[in-house]
């Protein structure tokens, strides 16, 4: 068996999942419709373990520091139990399968022993199951689901059913391959460069405070960080909005008169509305980035995602291009220096936490990567949705499906309940609109 450090991302969420008592699931659920080959489906699930090292990674601990050791590629991936509903009266079987569910997501895995994966079979009926696979986020984001692994579970499935054997190419560059280009390149004059960007950028940085949401936000109990904690970790509550697609056309419209990008002009929107309900000039931010822009890694499962943080003064006069412009600069100096892992900046930069508040608390991310369901010979496949897990404060995603644009806010329920995080939502499409509109230049 081989034994690696972890990546720094890895270092980060191990340290999260041990002491936060929070479980970093990311589960993966399907209604599948149609005539299942349920032996074709766990022997294409294991041939995926079997080729992603990350997959059959643990992390031993010690000396009190962790490692990550692949075990063998011929040991046993998931066993695919199957949980059989279809026995119950059909009132009863979609709350039943609901239960389980949220029971499974709410089950930790060990990390030092392993596994980091698991997967589970429900049937509804004949002709109706539900898949969950499971993975811990210490091997695994959101690439390496839609692109690489359902990719992937598709051609073996249509294989297997065919009598063949993996039509799959090697892959080309395993996660262990990622952690040690990472750890010779923090050692380069380049991270060195990076490092010295970043000291200049987030010099003198602060919290954000919390949002002054007080006609609907809830108040904090004494001991929040408690409070805000149950027995499976952090509560967490989410509220999606799609855009009207003509505000959404318009949006790209600007972004292209404006050499911006529709991210760009989202963040701008948002903060702006972080300056009016704060009152601060000086907006941190963090955004979700990967390093699959090597493409060495672009097929590689495992956890390749970095934390940037976006740091805007907010210029005076309230002039949206103004305001846009600043959000600019800032983006695209963080993605030229992106290649720095956020945790070498909280080590090196003393980041961890300003008083009480981690310095970023609030998340923005865009993600355009297709979220296809695997297309599973002779089923029709479709995604469930689940509760993501989110450690910020207000975590906001903006999502591109089919040329649309949806955002899902996610955010702590003892600071901002439902209804602050709708008129939040709201407010970001009016404020929007206002701007895209040729006579509204005000934020």
């Amino acid at each position: 068996m081989t034994e690696l450090p972890l990546s720094h991302a890895q270092q980060g969420m191990w340290f999260l999942d041990r002491f936060s008592g929070t479980s970093f699931v990311d589960p993966m659920t399907f209604r599948l419709e149609g005539d299942l080959d349920a032996p074709a489906l766990r022997w294409s699930l294991q041939e995926l373990v079997r080729r992603h090292e990350a997959l059959r990674t643990r992390f031993p601990v010690t000396g009190g520091r962790p490692a990550q050791e692949v075990l063998p590629a011929d040991q046993a991936g998931p066993a695919l139990p199957l949980t059989d509903l279809s026995g119950l009266p059909r009132s009863r079987r979609e709350p039943e399968l609901r239960r389980l569910l949220l029971e499974d997501q709410g089950r930790r895995f060990d990390l030092a022993r392993g596994p980091v994966v698991r997967a589970a079979l429900y049937r509804l009926g004949p002709r109706e199951h539900v898949v969950r696979v499971t993975t811990h986020h210490i091997v695994s984001d959101a690439v390496s689901w839609w692109s690489v692994l359902f990719r992937e579970l598709e051609r073996l499935y249509a294989a297997r059913r065919a009598g063949l054997p993996s039509p799959l190419e090697p892959v080309r560059a395993p996660y262990s391959a990622f952690v040690r280009w990472q750890r010779d390149w923090l050692e380069s004059p380049a991270a060195a460069r990076e490092l010295a960007y970043w000291r200049r950028e987030l010099e003198g940085a602060t919290p954000l405070p919390e949002l002054d949401l007080a006609r609907t936000a809830v108040k904090v109990p004494d001991g929040a960080p408690e409070a805000r904690r149950t027995a499976s970790g952090r509560q967490v509550a989410t509220r999606w909005l799609t855009f009207p697609q003509p505000l959404y056309d318009a949006l790209r419209d600007h972004a292209g008169r404006e050499r911006a990008t529709p991210f760009m002009i989202l963040l701008a929107a948002f903060t702006g509305l972080l300056h009016r309900h704060t009152g601060a000039h000086d907006i941190l931010v963090g955004t979700r980035a990967g390093f699959r822009g090597r493409p060495r890694f672009d097929h590689t499962v495992g956890f390749l995602v970095n934390l940037l943080p976006l740091r805007v003064h907010v210029p005076g006069g309230g002039d949206f291009g103004d305001l846009l412009q600043a959000v600019r600069r800032s983006t695209l100096g963080a993605y030229v220096h992106r290649t720095l892992p956020f945790e070498r900046l909280v080590a090196d930069l003393g980041l961890q936490r300003r008083g009480s508040r981690p310095v970023v608390n609030v998340c923005v991310s865009f993600q355009s990567t297709p979220e296809v369901p695997p297309a599973l010979d002779g089923l029709k496949v479709t995604l469930i949705n689940h509760d993501p897990f989110s450690a910020f404060d207000l975590d906001l995603g903006f999502y591109e499906e089919d040329g649309a644009l949806r955002a899902l806010l996610t955010h702590d329920p003892a600071q901002y309940d439902d209804e602050a995080a709708r008129s939040l939502l709201d407010e970001l499409q009016q404020t929007l609109t206002s701007v895209l509109h040729p006579t509204a230049t005000k934020v």
